[in-house]
């Protein structure tokens, strides 16, 4: 009960702030393209291109920077390799195996700045990705992590509703291009930072 009393009076305290904070919501629809090195037990590549979503949650702590957060999933990747549980002696037979599952999460900062009604943003951060490989092997489900890098735009067509599209790379195993719809507090633009 006092942990629960506690974190209502944080909140309580800091909601002024998190709407000083600008806070936005994005949901994202787009296209994916993998290529991405596996070891064992795929011991291949996911190489395929497929439909991505995604939900990013951000807060402006200045007007020329935001923290954002971004899930993302996939439709299923294919991929070649010459699958084996690790330790074993691989066939050198290349093997098409459907349905892989990528999901990433990232957290990033985001300069931006403002063009009348539309806001030019780029993402640098971190991600880590659950690699779900379509294998009845042991190990089939891996993580990987790295750099993610992106840049965007973001029209508020009607305060706070906007569209958006973004490109974002994660290392060099996969791109996506997005278009979103969002939700989002601006500061009034005559406020100093």
């Amino acid at each position: 009960m006092r942990v629960l009393m506690l974190a209502m009076t944080g909140w309580i305290v800091a909601a002024p702030r998190v709407v000083l904070a600008e806070p936005y919501v994005l949901a994202q629809l787009g296209f994916a393209n993998a290529e991405w090195s596996r070891g064992s037990p795929l011991n291949g590549v996911l190489d395929d291109r497929a439909l991505g979503y995604g939900v990013d949650v951000g807060f402006g702590f200045t007007r020329r920077w935001a923290i954002e957060l971004g899930a993302y999933g996939y439709e299923d990747f294919d991929a070649r390799g010459t699958p084996c549980a690790g330790g074993a002696v691989c066939s050198a037979v290349v093997t098409e195996i459907g349905g892989n599952n990528v999901q990433i999460l990232k957290a990033a900062l985001a300069p931006q700045f403002e063009v009348g009604t539309v806001r030019l943003f780029a993402t640098m951060g971190v991600y880590r990705a659950t690699i779900d490989t379509n294998l009845d092997l042991p190990e089939a489900k891996s993580r990987d992590r790295g750099v993610v890098v992106g840049a965007g735009a973001r029209w508020y067509f009607t305060d706070p509703w906007s569209v958006s599209i973004q490109v974002t790379r994660f290392d060099d195993n996969l791109q996506q291009l997005m278009f979103g719809v969002g939700w989002g507090l601006r500061r009034d633009r005559n406020d100093d930072d």
